[in-house]
């Protein structure tokens, strides 16, 4: 296969779309051809056997008379007032001339329904004595044989008792293959209903052939279906399709459907006979019914090959009009190869070709004058604000971009070190990178720096730098910065926001630069002046024992270095000083717990620097809480009610249903109450107090313990392992196995 692709490939263009045009053509002929065929072949089919159905109808209209005659004489029979009287005792019992009376009455009876229905094979009453009275013209059935127990246990005369003194018709086989057509009839007292016999009524089944003689299913074979699923065909035919039908799939009152035999296909349509509850059957050969559909079949190949040889010639047309102009567009640039820049491609149309010269004409004029240059002369004039209008258009022409509408905003990108040049050449060729597939231009200041000029809005500028940064840091190794101005809706404002870039790169904070990757905005510059007047208020609160008081001073601090940017290195070192402040008041009195301090000390400042400031807070807060309550002068007495809670968070906080309105309902109080109560005795609110249990336990588990991340969510209460998992980053700013993979390679 990939011999054939690679000879197909060195093709001539003008062969290769030959080709292409007459496979095409063929396949979406031949795909036609199909379709259509298929289509007329399923509609002839669906006609046939609609016709085939009502010729069926037909044909069991005119037998449903000849049965229901039948069905109307038996019921004169068994109901007159002879057969009544007489059946009501034996028959056999009675003596000289009442017994011939009794015998002559029955069978004038029985030759009374004779005399009226035409094709009986024989009529045949059965009292309850056993005694059979008879009238036949074939010997396929015995008096003795019905009364028999083999043919007793073969339960007919039951089927007639449940059909409630309807009919109940089958087929049965005698000698050999012989079957007859037999009628059941369970015969009834009129007064009390008690049963007095059984009238069994035998029919020729060459009844149906001549039938069916007078429909129109000449062609193809029919039979007929009982209840039991015995099969009789018409017409004398004993195997073929008939014989091997599938009754399963004839479901319904009437249709049709395909059925194989022999590795033929054949349609068979049938109807279910309501009153006998057989179902008619007539199968035919499909190739008979479609052999009309060969000869359209004919006609489509001949047409198909017209087709293709007529396709086969447009395609050589159409292929020989579009490989010229790339033939003529070959040689032009063989003559640029032998150093003659002066051809042009002559474009006389609009469509693709025309674009193509178009741009080799482009390139050309690109060649001469010389893009670097160009694109170096066109940043300076936006630098410094002096390109008009016109010229703007001209360079964006020639350069192959345009600037669309704001915002714009310039970014400049540092490298510290200063690099290697062949690095500088690396970063280079990756911002060509970001130019393809971004709304950016950028250009070489110096060495170490690039200015790049952003044509999107803001909210897309950040990412695309945040990304530019990771990847010269990582891919590259190289220790980069970006300084961003403010983004502005007007062109000319581009200078404005490259001198904020630049006033931020040369005096924000640079001494930092060695330490990490940090992004500079002009909007949120940091400050480095260090909270004093805050820290100090809190160590006086802190000694006074008032954690209102330092709730509220850092509260206060939260919204300050929020407003005023404040640095994170200046929060981190306030916090880690807080941190061993605390430290030294428990050893003043004397309540360390010495686990709790090396998990609390554990990388303490780089934990910081990596959590939100909310959640740094936070934890420094639930601390301070732990340390003023354990502090003996300010112990106070609890209410019994919070001891006791205490005690059920302590040993249930594995329990899911461990909730405010649970434990209130189990000290008797209402939820408003307890969570009012509490809130005023422990400091802190119920649900807080819970997690921060639960967010210790954890923890521990964490370090201490080899359990699946799922197994410690059960344990601490949490049924999603998800949720859980979001909870402990929320609260730590590390996701469970972030955190055990940390501790366990500090314990390391």
């Amino acid at each position: 296969m990939n011999a054939f692709m690679r000879k197909f490939h060195d093709l001539k263009l003008a062969r290769k779309l030959w080709l292409s045009f007459a496979f095409v053509s063929l396949l979406t002929l031949i795909t036609f051809a199909l379709l259509s065929s298929t289509f007329i072949r399923n509609m002839i089919v669906e006609r046939e056997g609609g016709v085939i159905q009502q010729q069926i109808d037909s044909y069991t209209g005119s037998l449903d008379n000849y049965l229901q005659s039948i069905e109307k004489s038996s019921q004169v029979l068994i109901y007159s007032q002879r057969i009544q009287e007489r059946f009501k005792g034996n028959l056999n019992e009675l003596d000289g001339e009442e017994r011939i009376r009794a015998y002559n009455d029955v069978y004038s009876q029985i030759r009374e329904m004779w005399d009226n229905v035409y094709g009986l094979e024989g009529i045949y009453l059965v009292d309850r004595y056993k005694n059979v009275f008879n009238t036949n013209v074939s010997l396929s059935m015995t008096p003795g044989y019905l009364t028999s127990e083999d043919f007793v246990n073969q339960g007919w005369y039951e089927l007639a008792q449940k059909s409630g003194g309807a009919p109940y018709w089958s087929f049965l086989k005698w000698r050999g293959e012989e079957s007859s057509v037999v009628l059941f009839k369970a015969v009834y007292n009129k007064n009390d209903l008690s049963l007095l016999g059984y009238l069994v009524v035998v029919i020729s089944p060459q009844i149906f052939d001549k039938f069916l003689s007078s429909s129109n299913l000449s062609e193809g074979a029919s039979s007929v279906a009982d209840a039991n699923g015995f099969l009789y065909s018409t017409g004398g035919a004993k195997d073929g399709i008939t014989q091997s039908l599938d009754l399963r799939q004839l479901t319904g009152p009437k249709g049709y459907t395909i059925q194989t035999y022999e590795g033929d296909s054949y349609l068979v349509a049938y109807i279910q006979y309501p009153l006998t509850n057989w179902v008619f059957i007539h199968a035919i050969k499909l190739d008979l019914l479609l052999k009309d559909l060969t000869r359209v079949n004919s006609l489509w190949i001949l047409f198909l090959s017209l087709s293709l040889l007529l396709m086969i010639i447009v395609s050589g047309l159409i292929s020989r009009t579009i490989s010229m102009p790339i033939r003529k567009m070959v040689k032009l640039i063989r003559e640029v190869e032998r150093g003659n820049l002066g051809a042009k491609f002559q474009a006389h149309y609009q469509d693709e070709f025309g674009l193509l010269g178009r741009a080799y004409n482009h390139m050309l004029d690109t060649i001469r004058e010389g893009v670097p240059l160009m694109r170096e002369k066109f940043f300076r004039s936006l630098l410094e604000r002096s390109l008009t209008d016109e010229q703007r258009k001209d360079f964006e022409q020639r350069l192959g971009f345009a600037l669309e509408k704001g915002p714009f905003q310039v970014a400049l990108l540092y490298l510290h070190g200063p690099p290697a040049e062949e690095d500088a050449e690396r970063a280079e060729t990756l911002l060509s990178r970001y130019e393809a597939r971004c709304p950016v231009l950028s250009t070489s200041v110096s060495l170490n720096q690039f200015c790049l000029i952003f044509n999107s809005p803001e909210e897309s500028v950040l990412p695309l730098l945040d990304e530019l940064l990771l990847e010269l840091r990582g891919a590259l190794s190289l220790n980069a910065y970006a300084f961003v101005g403010n983004a502005y809706d007007h062109i000319d404002f581009i200078k404005t926001s490259y001198e904020e870039a630049r006033t931020l790169m040369k005096y924000a904070v640079r001494e930092r630069m060695s330490e990490e990757a940090i992004l500079y905005r002009t909007e949120d510059s940091l400050q480095t002046q260090y909270p004093e007047s805050f820290e100090n208020r809190l160590i006086f609160y802190i000694d006074e024992r008032d954690y209102e008081q330092c709730e509220a001073v850092m509260s206060e601090l939260r919204d300050y270095a929020k407003t005023n940017h404040l640095a994170p290195s200046i929060m981190t070192t306030f916090l880690v000083a807080m941190y061993h402040y605390l430290y030294k008041q428990a050893l003043k009195y004397g309540n360390v717990n010495e686990r709790a301090v090396r998990e609390v000390f554990h990388n303490l400042d780089s934990r910081l620097s990596a959590e939100p400031l909310e959640k740094s807070f936070r934890d420094f807060l639930l601390l301070l809480h732990e340390h003023l309550g354990a502090a003996p002068q300010k112990s106070q007495m609890r209410s019994p009610n919070i001891m006791k809670s205490l005690e059920m968070i302590h040993s249930e906080y594995g329990l899911s249903r461990l909730s405010v309105d649970y434990v209130a309902r189990q000290l008797g109080l209402t939820a408003n109450y307890f969570s009012n109560l509490f809130k005023k005795e422990m400091g802190v609110g119920f649900v807080e107090y819970v997690g921060g249990v639960r967010l210790e336990e954890a923890k521990r588990n964490l370090i201490e313990t080899n359990h699946k991340i799922k197994e410690i969510a059960d344990r601490v209460g949490f049924e999603d392992p998800h949720y859980f998992g979001i909870w402990f980053k929320d609260n730590t700013g590390l996701s469970p196995s972030q955190y055990r993979k940390m501790m366990v390679a500090a314990r390391a």
